[in-house]
């Protein structure tokens, strides 16, 4: 006697996601990125000295734990399935904070537009009190490390929000489902 076939295998949904565009990262403008932060830790050390040195330092390190916290907790309030997909990255020019997996395109520009606002907020706070070149390196690196997200959220702003973007290190692919 044959077992009817339950339920939940007739009904399975199978996901097909269909490339809609692949933007190709240039290694020359990797290298231009890395030589901007290059140029204004020198400057700082110029203009400041030893000082401004250690304040980019220290801003760097802040602003990535300013990013951090920022996005987790957004992640966290907005998307709570998808928090394990994101977590820090190392590879150029995606340094921070990021996707390891596959993300929907609305969820990225949501958590970049709270992460600009909140990280702008935050070196503003230290305006009054800070040393100047500590706020304009926090400034800087949130700046600096933005850049690469915002080129792509351009890239992308005619894009449907319901897309996939995947994050690879020479290479951004948008997909739809």
């Amino acid at each position: 006697m044959v077992s009817p076939v339950p339920s939940n295998t007739r009904d399975a949904t199978f996901y097909h996601y269909t490339l809609i565009r692949k933007i190709g990262l240039r290694p020359e403008s990797k290298y231009s990125y890395m030589l901007t932060a290059l140029l204004v830790v020198s400057a700082l050390y110029f203009i400041y000295g030893w000082l401004g040195l250690i304040y980019t330092v220290v801003g760097a390190v802040l602003t990535l734990l300013v990013h951090a916290f920022v996005l987790r907790l957004t992640v966290r309030r907005v998307d709570k399935l998808s928090e394990k997909r994101w977590t820090f990255r190392r590879d150029w020019p995606w340094i921070g904070p990021l996707p390891i997996l596959d993300t929907h395109l609305s969820l990225f520009r949501r958590l970049h537009f709270h992460l600009f606002l909140v990280g702008c907020c935050v070196a503003g706070l230290f305006y009054p009190w800070a040393h100047s070149s500590l706020v304009i390196s926090m400034v800087y690196w949130h700046l600096w490390l933005l850049t690469p997200r915002i080129r792509l959220l351009l890239s992308l702003r005619r894009e449907r929000g319901d897309g996939v973007i995947r994050l690879e290190s020479k290479e951004v692919s948008y997909y739809h489902q």
